[in-house]
């Protein structure tokens, strides 16, 4: 009877226990997830605004760079001066970027001084005056270069000016580049994110021409691509409640959010709202937590079954007794057990160390006879914490020491160089230096990494010693090779008389190049000469002519001589540019390596142009080499100059790319030419190979990069074929790496 009374309450509290761990745990689950997730709507609300504040810099930087690009025409400043603005062909140049750049709706726009538009590249309307822009009164004030964001006539877009002044300084007015957020949008969709870009209501009347012609009430949307969809439900649910939004907003499976756009004076010009479907936002962290957290709650439920299930058929003190004798007998065992291992362990001559990546499980006791400054496990922990931090650094790639080896640490670089042999060194506690051959290996059941170290200070020792004794052989044998001289005196002169065969042989490889190289400076010349001789000419022409007619007068002739004059100094400084290039170099000199490429480009844009040839220069960071500048210069157009050729021979004038990338110290020079046939790409680097026509060169051109790169600079060259996308097309082509690590 009391035993029913007792198995009745017991299973009473069982009931409530199980109901308040139930309850109790599916509250603290539902609020923890509801944390969790606001934590992660907020965390991709602030990614969402990072991204578009990176992509309007980016787009504000490159508008910036297109401006002052255009700005340096030198005829810019005299069309202004003489109103001759039908010379102008921005609208051209802004149709030659739409079809070979990314940037594919590009403004271009000419200012007076007064605030007047004189010239659009995308509407005949000029003349009307602009000065309600305060970017714009602002910047002729100032006559200094900017950037804005504005809402003008035409749509709310991003501006870059620069000013327009001529030869006595005189202000004349300014060129403004303006660009659109339709590539923002662009990469917003490409991240999943659907974007509204939107103009404030209070500009509705200023924008005259939209570009878009598409209003949600007042507000103007700015952008091509925009979701009609999600313009119809802003529509629908009051356009205010999402301009400027705190966080965000949860609805209709969206995450919305909204970032402000503002002119440089903090004025609010209108809202960038943005949605990106629940679905898309990566929360399987949260829902395996939640998983985790319903485990736990079923494993202990589990266990209060078993406890009841326990006390229902072991209640008597009998069953409980030899329970206790089963659970003693099962813990000796296991401790038994646990002493075998360590036996066996403390057993090896090799110190052995257990380890789960962050702490040490355990270790035999050759550990601690090496470490005689700590007596136990426990106490090694404290001050060593890991045995990699008594490494020692031997300054060889072998031994290993507490460093990231490329995103790993010390062990899981060894794990994963199984073939490789490595090392350790470490100082006793005599302050002798140890040498240990390292073994790294991984329990297959519990993941613990086994680290051996196995004592080779006796191998190390005797292997130099050996090292000891071939030297000093070494000095017998030279001794003896003294004396065997005189005996090769005839074969040593008759090697010499090969050896200058061998360097006259390469002064006049050398010879070749050189004159090579002289004739393509000449080439180059000629090129950068047409024009400025073309408009000498013309000049001089048309003042001969006025003369004879006797309509010369002296502003015309001020002009002309002045055209003459600028026109002079271009061939000049053509011939400066070209002067120092063939200069020989006796000694090393310290040099920016991106100047040089630089200066090497300079010296074939003149062929560059002519030929249709994009060249695209990218780089991480500029760096000092030591070496022969000129020598460098040299070897990077004889390179540039086989891809030249192999563009012209193979490609047709929109599919001819040439891409120079400098990263991480290595230099990649690749082209758009399908390439080198295979059984030619071995041959490229050796002297008088070409694929060339007799007409176009002898094939000294990469043989003479490598001379000069690996031979007289130490760097290391390599040529591969390479496939690469550029524009959405798959283009194929030669690689040229040269590595300066």
């Amino acid at each position: 009877m009391i035993y029913k009374q007792n198995l009745y309450k017991f299973f009473t509290l069982f009931i409530i226990l199980t109901l308040s761990i139930i309850i109790i745990t599916t509250l603290y689950i539902h609020n923890k997830e509801k944390n969790l997730l606001n934590s992660k709507y907020l965390n991709t609300s602030n990614n969402i605004h990072k991204f578009i504040k990176s992509l309007i810099e980016d787009k504000q930087n490159a508008t910036l760079t297109i401006a002052l690009s255009l700005a340096k025409d030198d005829r810019l400043y005299s069309y202004l001066k003489n109103k001759t603005y039908e010379n102008l062909e921005y609208s051209k140049i802004s149709l030659q970027m739409k079809e070979y750049t990314e940037f594919k709706n590009v403004w271009i726009q000419i200012i007076d001084k007064y605030g007047n538009s004189i010239y659009r590249s995308w509407s005949k309307e000029k003349n009307d005056n602009l000065l309600f822009r305060n970017d714009l009164s602002k910047m002729i004030k100032k006559q200094a270069i900017t950037t804005s964001i504005s809402v003008g006539k035409y749509d709310l877009s991003i501006k870059a000016k620069t000013p327009i002044f001529d030869t006595n300084g005189d202000f004349l007015g300014l060129l403004e580049v303006i660009t659109h957020f339709n590539s923002i949008s662009k990469k917003l969709k490409e991240n999943k994110i659907e974007a509204l870009i939107i103009a404030n209501k209070k500009y509705k009347t200023r924008l005259q021409h939209s570009l878009t012609n598409t209003f949600i009430d007042d507000y103007y949307i700015a952008n091509l691509d925009a979701n009609k969809t999600l313009i119809t439900y802003l529509k629908n649910n009051n356009i205010l409640r999402y301009l400027n939004i705190r966080n965000y907003i949860l609805e209709n499976d969206y995450l919305i959010n909204s970032y402000i756009l503002k002119n440089n004076e903090d004025e609010n010009l209108g809202s960038i709202v943005t949605f990106i479907k629940e679905s898309d936002i990566d929360t399987e962290a949260i829902q395996a937590y939640k998983k985790q957290m319903i485990m736990l709650i079923i494993i202990a439920l589990i266990i209060l079954i078993f406890i009841f299930t326990f006390y229902v058929y072991n209640i008597d003190s009998k069953n409980i007794s030899r329970l206790n004798v089963r659970l003693k007998k099962h813990i000796l065992q296991l401790k038994i057990q646990e002493n075998k291992k360590q036996s066996i362990l403390d057993s090896q001559s090799n110190i052995i160390v257990i380890t789960n990546g962050e702490r040490i499980i355990n270790a035999n006791k050759q550990l601690l006879k090496f470490f005689k400054d700590t007596k136990t496990l426990s106490e090694f922990r404290r001050k060593y914490t890991c045995v990699c931090t008594a490494f020692v650094d031997m300054h060889t790639k072998d031994y290993i020491i507490d460093k990231d080896y490329n995103g790993k640490n010390w062990a899981q670089h060894v794990l994963s160089k199984p073939q490789k042999s490595f090392k350790v060194a470490m100082y006793n506690h005599k302050n002798n230096i140890k040498h240990f051959s390292l073994k790294v290996s991984k329990g297959e059941i519990d993941n613990f990494i086994i680290v051996t170290l196995t004592d080779i200070t006796l191998e190390i020792k005797q292997k130099e010693e050996l090292e000891f004794l071939n030297n000093n052989l070494e000095l017998l044998v030279n001794k003896k090779t003294i004396e065997l001289k005189k005996l090769n005196e005839t074969l040593e002169l008759r090697i010499n008389e090969e050896i200058e065969k061998s360097k006259e042989k390469d002064r006049l490889l050398f010879q070749q190049a050189k004159i090579t190289a002289i004739a393509d400076t000449l080439k180059n010349i000629a090129h950068q000469w047409r024009q400025p001789l073309s408009t000498i000419s013309t000049a001089t022409s048309g003042i001969q002519i006025q003369k004879e007619m006797g309509i010369l007068s002296d502003e015309d002739f001020d002009i002309s001589c002045k055209t003459i004059l600028n026109n002079t100094k271009k061939l000049s400084k053509t011939i400066d540019n070209f002067t120092n290039f063939f200069i020989e170099e006796k000694n090393h000199t310290i040099f920016s390596l991106v100047k040089a490429i630089q200066n090497s480009l300079k010296f074939l844009s003149a062929t560059f142009e002519e030929t249709n040839i994009k060249v695209d220069f990218t780089y991480d960071f500029d760096f000092e080499i030591d070496g022969y500048k000129v020598e460098f210069q040299q070897a990077i157009i004889n390179i540039l100059d086989n891809a030249i050729y192999a563009l012209i021979e193979k490609k047709e004038l929109k599919d001819r790319y040439i891409f120079i990338e400098l990263n991480n110290k290595v230099l990649s020079i690749k082209d758009s030419a399908n390439g080198i046939e295979q059984e030619h790409l071995s041959k490229v680097l050796e002297p008088y190979f070409t694929t060339k026509h007799q007409a176009f060169g002898i094939g000294l051109g990469l043989y003479m990069v490598q001379e000069l790169l690996i031979k007289h600079m130490n760097f290391k060259i390599d040529v591969k074929n390479c496939t690469f996308i550029h524009n959405n097309k798959e283009y194929k082509g030669a690689n040229i790496i040269i590595d300066f690590n």
